[in-house]
């Protein structure tokens, strides 16, 4: 049975494994650093705002700057080229992360990791919106972006057994290696797919220069709002990811394996299982109105944040951990169901460049880019009169984010049916 552009439904499945594990790779090398933060932040003096700008903004600088140019390769060239080579060098630069010796080395390598990374998000979902046909990219999408949360499992769980047993800078050696591989892998078996047309059809379109592309997106207004969206959703996501593990460790006296282990079984498996739910049941809802695909995530995002709030405030930890298992479930159900989004208001030649500004504005600049520094400078604000529950507080604050995205999801699905038609009118 064919899935798309005439490729096998089994093949499509081959390919959306190896994009499954491109993204699990892309946030285990994010996500290593901010399991890590103790021990870097001990061994170089650093402050609670210098490893939030190594841990978001420095990755966020090159990740933005890189972002547009190679989605815009993505749109022209041959997408499983860009995706391979980028995932080679970037798993390169974090074995190398491991040899810095100050934080100007650290500094850099991050740099790199950032821009290199770029190819897991707009060309990785070019790619895929050409093996599966519009009514099941969500689903697609969702399994796509699953892989990073498996990826935060993996960092949280084995980048602090690592640091326990080899050290801070061999962890980031074990952990750049095997993208090197799959590199290799998805290189030799992964075909470039023919380029297909918003409903779904084999053909080719005009290339639009950046300029057409924004002006196009730009007058969507559900493409606005779905940025806006994510935006805060990814803010809160992210200032989660990169301290809950040091928040657990100093109000439980944790160690940094037994925080990262903790968080891997409740965190962010509970939060892969979410997202890959979200991604089925929009499609289903979907086939009757697709608003659905911005209505699911909107009440997804209202309903984990007293989860989350109980999960940072509860102060017995075997209670904290089980509280945050449904606010995990349910405050990434949004990812893939976006993706989807922007994938159906963009033409084909343009797809990676919609993903690019969707994760440049809501996950670069926004997400992880202010995200992990809003809580750490808060987190220092706070520190004199709130001591050791200054990190928490301070996450508390960052929570309410979802409250604001579940807005601006509600307010797109009021024009994403219109939207949708002017994209597939062009």
């Amino acid at each position: 049975m064919d899935e798309g552009n005439g490729f096998s439904r089994g093949y499509a499945r081959y390919v959306l494994g190896m994009c499954f594990l491109l993204t699990a790779l892309n946030v285990m090398d994010r996500q290593v650093l901010m399991v890590l933060v103790e021990p870097v932040k001990a061994e170089f003096g650093l402050s609670d705002s210098r490893m939030g700008f190594l841990t978001g903004t420095a990755f966020a600088l090159s990740h933005a700057l890189a972002m547009i140019p190679v989605a815009r390769m993505a749109d022209v060239g041959n997408r499983r080229n860009i995706i391979a080579a980028g995932l080679f060098i970037w798993s390169a630069l974090t074995t190398l992360t491991g040899a810095a010796r100050n934080y100007g080395q650290l500094f850099l390598t991050r740099l790199g990791v950032g821009a290199c990374e770029t190819v897991g998000s707009g060309p990785a979902q070019s790619l895929l919106s050409d093996y599966f046909p519009p009514e099941r990219r969500a689903s697609a999408l969702s399994v796509h972006a699953a892989g990073g949360t498996f990826g935060a499992m993996a960092g949280f769980a084995l980048g602090g057994l690592l640091a326990e047993s080899v050290g801070w800078r061999w962890t980031f050696v074990y952990f750049g290696a095997p993208g090197i591989l799959l590199a290799l892998l998805l290189w030799r078996t992964v075909k470039e797919p023919p380029r297909s047309t918003n409903s779904g059809e084999a053909g080719e379109e005009e290339i639009p220069d950046f300029r057409e592309t924004l002006t196009f997106l730009g007058r969507l207004p559900a493409f606005r709002h779905v940025v806006l969206a994510a935006s805060l959703n990814s803010f809160v996501n992210w200032a989660m990811l990169s301290w809950a593990a040091a928040a657990m460790m100093r109000a439980h006296g944790l160690t940094t394996a037994e925080a990262g282990a903790r968080l891997a079984g409740s965190m962010t498996l509970s939060s892969a299982i979410g997202l890959i739910v979200a991604g089925f049941v929009a499609d289903r809802l979907g086939r009757r109105d697709t608003r659905w695909y911005l209505w699911l995530p909107a009440g997804a995002s209202i309903g984990a944040i007293p989860f989350s709030i109980a999960f940072l405030l509860w102060p017995e930890p075997d209670v904290a951990f089980l509280l945050i298992i449904p606010g995990a479930f349910l405050n990434t159900m949004w990812v893939g169901t976006y993706n989807a989004v922007v994938q159906s208001l963009a033409r084909s030649r343009m797809r990676a460049m919609a993903s690019a500004v969707h994760v440049l504005v809501s996950s670069a600049l926004i997400g992880q880019g202010l995200g992990p520094l809003f809580v750490g400078v808060l987190s220092d604000a706070l520190e004199p009169s709130a001591g050791a529950n200054s990190l928490r507080l301070a996450l508390v604050v960052a929570v309410f984010g979802h409250l604001w995205g579940a807005v601006h999801s509600l307010l797109g699905a009021r024009t994403l049916r219109a939207d949708q038609h002017t994209a597939q009118d062009g």
